[in-house]
């Protein structure tokens, strides 16, 4: 399982910067990664579900009741 352990968000640039580690291995094996940010309320304007389309499969993303996002194909 990867674990974000770190996440720095930088004003000035389109993405964050997140520290990753896989719980199986050993602190030698983090690997910083970019991260895109995306606001939800850019994504979901006057609407509660967006389809995005990846690898030729498409997919659902939707806003619950509780305001909650679920992704589902």
């Amino acid at each position: 399982m990867k674990i974000i352990t770190n996440l720095t968000s930088k004003e000035h640039m389109s993405f964050d910067i997140a520290i990753v580690t896989d719980t199986a291995r050993t602190h030698e094996d983090i690997k910083i990664s970019r991260i895109k940010r995306l606001h939800s309320d850019k994504l979901f304007t006057n609407v509660k579900e967006v389809m995005i389309d990846h690898e030729n499969e498409t997919y659902i993303l939707r806003v619950t009741k509780q305001n909650k996002l679920i992704l589902t194909k």
